[in-house]
């Protein structure tokens, strides 16, 4: 059985930054092997949720944005953020209705990723929403979003293209059709994505 134990002690931390959503420190650290070294260490103060809206057509709808750090177009989930005191469902509820409309009356979170935890500790809980009522979608300004409604299937295969490839969202669609292959959703669930 592996030690499972934190081999890490901090001795000193500097803070060199600090945002609304990220702070960034430095910390001298000493390993269990006696090893002492700077790590860098970005502490996050927000949740990125991802939602997988799936209508009773058992289709779901993507979102198309010209994303500013990659400088690429992407192809998502309906995605954003809130902060940790904020329960996650609340955030993923309120992106949900911005970004597409939508509002769901069952939800089941289906995972919380560890985003990059060799370097952060931002987590990504990620929602399957269903028993959708339409309204108005009500897009931050910022945002030049385009949506496409497709199969849950045309996105499972877009996942594994790598037309989809935001991380949060490929896990999550990966995760329902794992969950739909073993029968693990609930009744009402699988009868849309059957």
């Amino acid at each position: 059985m592996p030690n499972q134990n934190n081999p890490w002690e901090t001795l000193s931390s500097r803070r060199f930054y600090e945002s609304r959503y990220v702070d960034v420190d430095q910390d001298e650290v000493r390993h269990r092997s006696g090893k002492v070294h700077a790590y860098t260490a970005l502490r996050f103060r927000i949740y990125g949720i991802a939602v997988l809206p799936i209508f009773e057509d058992g289709s779901t709808c993507l979102i198309g944005q010209y994303r500013y750090v990659p400088q690429r177009y992407t192809w998502e989930l309906p995605r954003g953020s809130g902060p940790k005191v904020t329960d996650p469902l609340e955030t993923a509820r309120r992106e949900l209705q911005e970004e597409t409309g939508a509002r769901g009356g069952q939800w089941l979170e289906v995972a919380r990723l560890m985003v990059s935890p060799g370097i952060t500790d931002e987590l990504a809980p990620c929602f399957v929403a269903w028993d959708l009522e339409q309204g108005p979608a009500h897009p931050d300004p910022q945002e030049d979003l385009s949506v496409r409604r497709v199969s849950f299937q045309e996105a499972v295969a877009e996942c594994l293209n790598g037309t989809i490839c935001d991380a949060p969202s490929v896990a999550t669609i990966l995760a329902v059709q794992t969950r739909l292959l073993q029968g693990g959703l609930p009744e009402d669930l699988l009868r849309r994505l059957r």
